[in-house]
């Protein structure tokens, strides 16, 4: 498989960072904190090689994952060596590791630091220790360090305790700032895509719309005119024409609220006289079943959130039609709210069909539809204005038990 471009500028900018990162380091240690020069020139030296390494590898563009776990660990390897030569535990470089962690949840996934930071750890004690020891495990190709002093056991674990908390820590800021910038850019792929869709989409609406109300119209005409002459099978042909028209207009119309990105007012929003609104607007939208029981387990909260109301109440709307489309034979809907900390989580259950898992993975997906006239656009363009709010929607769903939305949304 080829690599992505994304992968590839990520290993290409971890090649770049870590010379320029190993050159001030490098400078650190010939000038500020002093070591044996011929470690200083070996570490140089392998740093060289590796990069050149490292480039002609990316240059062929395969397995670049590999190569950046190949790189993360010789990263490890320098920094050991590195420590080894300037103290051991009291070295003044015995948190570098924090750089291979970082560099990791980047170039890989958010939670590789987690991974990086457990492998640091490890690493940092046996260097640790082999300083402790006079082990001397590059005894064959670099000099013996100067052993200053040996601190006593006690200290020892203290220190590495707290180093290795440290990288703990690393690791968990990484992985949070990792996974908010990939939601970020996952975000931002969205948007771009919904710009050129809608782009698309108004030109094709344009030139199609018209002529295609035209046909419809003229059809519905000619239908009335020849309503005597038609034989019943004609009649059906005809109202099978209108009928297709209008859906296919329906689904244009969808299209188009759907590639447009709403300018969101927000405002602060109760959330019970909201609700009331939309359920009662509900009762005059096409999909709406009386027969349904609703439970409003919100009354009385005196719940507050802060949002677009029009926006907000068009997603709702979506999610709740397709509940009660769930139930055409009735069932329960039960709506509540619940605040927690600086957020509302909005919860909309209900007890119809519910759905498989394979349907479930893709109810986002623009025009993924199971029902007969459906478009695919109501959970979609549900998600998409969630998203707006800087929300989250979660779903789960069992087929034939029925389904759960939470809608987690800032408070107001």
């Amino acid at each position: 498989m080829a690599p992505s471009l994304k992968q590839t500028t990520r290993v290409r900018t971890l090649i770049i960072a870590r010379l320029f990162v190993a050159t001030f380091f490098l400078f650190c240690a010939q000038f500020v904190f002093k070591i044996n020069l011929t470690v200083y020139y070996a570490i140089i030296s392998i740093i060289s090689i590796l990069s050149i390494i490292y480039v002609l590898w990316w240059l062929t563009g395969k397995s670049l994952t590999l190569l950046a776990y190949i790189q993360i660990f010789f990263d490890l390897l320098i920094e050991s060596i590195l420590i080894y030569y300037t103290g051991g535990i009291d070295s003044v470089y015995s948190t570098i590791y924090i750089l291979t962690i970082i560099s990791s949840s980047f170039v890989l996934l958010p939670y590789a630091s987690f991974y990086a930071a457990a492998l640091s750890g490890i690493v940092f004690t046996f260097t640790v220790l082999a300083y402790q020891k006079h082990w001397l495990p590059f005894a064959y190709i670099l000099p013996s360090p100067d052993f200053i002093s040996t601190p006593d056991a006690v200290y020892v674990f203290y220190a590495c305790y707290v180093k290795i908390t440290v990288f703990v820590i690393v690791s968990i800021l990484t992985y949070y700032f990792s996974a908010h910038i990939l939601r970020l850019e996952k975000q931002v792929r969205m948007q771009r895509r919904l710009v050129f869709l809608g782009q698309v989409t108004s030109s094709i609406a344009h030139e199609i719309r018209n002529p295609l109300a035209s046909i419809s119209g003229t059809v519905e005409l000619l239908a009335r005119q020849l309503n005597d002459r038609l034989n019943e099978n004609q009649q059906n042909l005809m109202t099978a024409i209108v009928e297709e028209s209008s859906r296919v207009k329906r689904i244009f119309s969808g299209l188009l609220d759907y590639s447009r990105i709403p300018e969101l007012k927000l405002s602060s929003i109760d959330f019970e006289s909201f609700m009331d609104q939309v359920l009662l607007l509900l009762e005059h939208q096409d999909g709406y079943q009386p027969q349904v029981k609703v439970s409003r387990l919100y009354k009385g909260k005196k719940i507050r959130l802060k949002a677009d109301p029009e926006f907000l109440k068009q997603a709702v709307m979506n999610v709740l039609i397709n509940a009660h489309q769930a139930m055409p034979e009735g069932g329960d809907l039960v709506i509540d709210a619940r605040p927690s900390r600086n957020q509302v989580s909005m919860i909309i259950e209900d007890t119809g069909s519910g759905m498989s898992r394979e349907t479930l993975n893709s109810i986002f997906v623009p025009f993924k539809t199971t029902k007969k006239n459906g478009t695919g656009l109501g959970l979609a363009e549900a998600h998409k204005i969630v998203t707006q709010h800087e929300g989250t929607i979660r779903v789960k769903s069992e087929a034939g038990k029925g389904t759960r939305v939470e809608i987690i949304l800032p408070g107001g």
